[in-house]
């Protein structure tokens, strides 16, 4: 485990050895039902740049979008229950995202509606192509951490970093293969705001449009 940021991240590197990676992006490729949704903003529609779900006794509703969750399947609690031995803590509460290809990412934000409490601990897990992870201090335009995410590697978000950073999944043009990513979370506050109304389409992989 290397801890980074005063021990506000910790990495572990190959938690998951790469042939049970393999196995596992196989498995949640083809067996999760993706959502593709789409929402409106400022008027003009959109669709959120990666495929979703969400498992768990609790939805983490994000950006005013609000999902409803799955029952955890064997496979992912199997996976909440390593993950929670490491982070040291309990989560009811997951979301799995599919990033396609360098294509899909997302921007700049930090987890810390009131739903998920003052210092929210939250585990990911990285399957599939290494992606680019980044962290910079709120209020600064650059990176002070960036870090290369492999399949099989777990990270921990913990402390105060979701108040005092942001983080961010970069496109990457040059990426062709997908990544799934888990992010497991403890869900205890209200919704953090009003609903955004969208439409989620059920997919599959590999993409069937």
């Amino acid at each position: 485990m290397i801890p980074l940021l005063d021990d506000r991240i910790r990495l572990t590197r190959g938690f998951f050895a790469p042939a049970r990676a393999a196995e596992l992006l196989a498995a949640l490729l083809g067996d999760t039902p993706w959502l593709a949704v789409r929402y409106e903003n400022a008027g003009r529609p959109q669709e959120l740049p990666r495929w979703t779900v969400n498992y768990g006794e609790r939805s983490y509703d994000y950006s005013g979008l609000v999902f409803t969750p799955l029952p955890w399947t064997p496979l992912l609690a199997g996976l909440r229950d390593l993950a929670e031995a490491q982070a040291e803590t309990r989560f009811n509460a997951l979301i799995v995202q599919l990033y396609r290809d360098g294509a899909d990412g997302v921007n700049w934000h930090s987890d810390d509606s009131p739903g998920v409490g003052a210092d929210p601990i939250i585990a990911s897990l990285s399957f599939g192509a290494t992606r680019r992870f980044q962290v910079r201090r709120k209020g600064e335009r650059e990176p002070c951490l960036e870090l290369e995410l492999h399949a099989g590697d777990l990270l921990v978000m913990r402390g105060d970093l979701q108040h005092t950073h942001q983080h961010k999944v970069p496109r990457e043009p040059e990426v062709t293969a997908p990544r799934v990513n888990l992010t497991f979370r403890t869900l205890s506050g209200p919704a953090p705001q009003p609903a955004v109304a969208h439409t989620s389409r059920a997919v599959r992989w590999p993409a069937d449009e």
